[in-house]
């Protein structure tokens, strides 16, 4: 097998890059077969390029065009694909192991198994590379990664990191995914019949139209999520946990709600908080409540109206509140960590930190949207001074005019956010992604 070094790389990439522009004297990247450790290949445009069968382990494709390139067979364990475009790629039988698509996208690629043939000295036909199928995707991550239509193996390994990633339309027959983290999946559309979601983590997940025919998901947390029933899919997810309905609570939403500002106006004295952890409040309309320091943990909340409503210092971790409008909202100080607000609609709203008084020194309480999905939010006008942002997803937000004055953007994603007239004075972008 040839071994192709780094630095031959750049009299390649120039050939390539010519061949991509449809100039004169380019040539098409081709490395088939060819073997190379912890090379870099990272912001190249290399659309089209041929890597079949290539041994190419450690190396680092970060940030790089790959769209319709060529992994059949080929060994990339533990190498790097972060932002990356592979946009109807092949990577059938490719080796995966511990590789990082976080940021990628991976829209209608081919991860299907394959094996790479070719004739033995006995005149057999057989394998060139012999490894274990089973373990094509150990250790890999999908984290933020949009495979839409695409095409996996039933292989993905045990805890492989899945959340947030967006498989709308994806084929995804028979894929285990015991134990998985699929935290924010989106798989609306996507066929899932015979897949294996034992013991998952599927807070906030999308399932709506999905062909679920045969698949398993005992012991799985689906809390938060939304999911288009149909009959015969109360025995599919009897043994998950799911989203507790209104009927189930022991007051009606009304008396909760009376209840918890009793509570509020007296300083806990009297009335009692509200407590709707893991409840459905989906579509709900309650413009104007007023829900301070109330309990909404792993609640659906998606396509629900709180326009203009109170939620200071209240704990909204983990919930789904997909384009669910909180506009104009006072939410200073709130917790939305690992909370799913793609499509909201958070215009005007304030998000600045709560004073908390009572001491010599008064306490500045921060709203936290650390590793939430803002994506396609409208923060238009929102004020977010000195919230926390920490790997959250803001790729496509409506951010103008908004005010992020002293907010922790650090590891955020905010590739295609609209940022004109937003105030970034002092705020912390170490490791942002994206952002203009």
């Amino acid at each position: 097998m040839p071994v192709i070094l780094q630095n031959e790389l750049a009299g390649y990439f120039a050939l390539h890059e010519k061949y991509v522009q449809g100039m004169s004297g380019g040539k098409r990247l081709d490395i088939s077969t060819h073997s190379g450790h912890d090379l870099d290949f990272s912001h190249q445009n290399l659309s089209s390029a041929e890597f079949v069968g290539s041994f190419l382990n450690h190396s680092n494709f970060s940030y790089t065009q790959l769209r319709q390139s060529n992994f059949f067979g080929a060994t990339l364990n533990n190498s790097n694909f972060i932002e990356s475009d592979l946009t109807q790629a092949d990577l059938r039988g490719a080796q995966l192991q511990g590789v990082n698509f976080t940021n990628a996208v991976l829209n209608e690629a081919n991860l299907a198994d394959g094996a790479l043939l070719r004739r033995q000295q006995s005149g057999e036909i057989g394998p060139v590379h012999t490894s274990d199928s089973k373990l094509r995707l150990y250790n890999a991550v999908f984290k933020n990664t949009t495979a839409q239509k695409a095409r996996f193996s039933s292989a993905i390994a045990l805890s492989t990191d899945l959340s947030l990633a967006n498989f709308k339309g994806a084929k995804l027959q028979g894929v285990n995914f015991t134990g998985s983290n699929l935290r924010g999946v989106s798989f609306e559309n996507a066929d899932l019949r015979g897949c294996n979601f034992t013991n998952t983590n599927m807070n906030s997940v999308i399932l709506l139209h999905a062909n679920m025919d045969g698949a398993v998901f005992e012991g799985a947390d689906l809390t938060a999520s939304l999911v288009h029933l149909v009959e015969g899919d109360t025995q599919t997810f009897s043994k998950a946990k799911m989203t507790k309905s209104l009927e189930s609570l022991e007051y009606s939403i009304k008396e909760i709600i009376a209840n918890h500002r009793v509570w509020v106006n007296t300083l806990g004295r009297e009335g009692k908080r509200a407590d709707l952890v893991g409840i459905n409040l989906a579509n709900v309309m309650l413009d104007g409540v007023q829900f301070q320091a109330a309990s909404l943990q792993r609640a659906l909340l998606s396509g629900a109206s709180f326009c203009g409503a109170t939620f200071t210092m209240s704990d909204l971790t983990g919930c789904n509140a997909r384009a669910t409008c909180f506009a104009k909202a006072d939410c200073r100080g709130v917790n939305l960590s690992l909370a799913r607000l793609d499509q909201a609609n958070l215009e005007g709203s304030d998000f600045s930190p709560m004073m908390i008084s009572g001491s010599l020194h008064p306490i500045s309480w921060r709203s936290n949207f650390v590793g939430a999905n803002l994506q396609e939010a409208n923060l238009r006008n929102a004020n977010l001074s000195e919230a926390r942002f920490e790997n959250a997803m803001l790729a496509g937000a409506d951010l103008r005019g908004c005010d992020l004055t002293g907010a922790d953007l650090t590891d955020a994603n905010m590739t295609g956010a609209d940022l004109r007239g937003a105030k970034l004075d002092k705020a912390d972008m170490r490791g942002t992604i994206g952002a203009r």
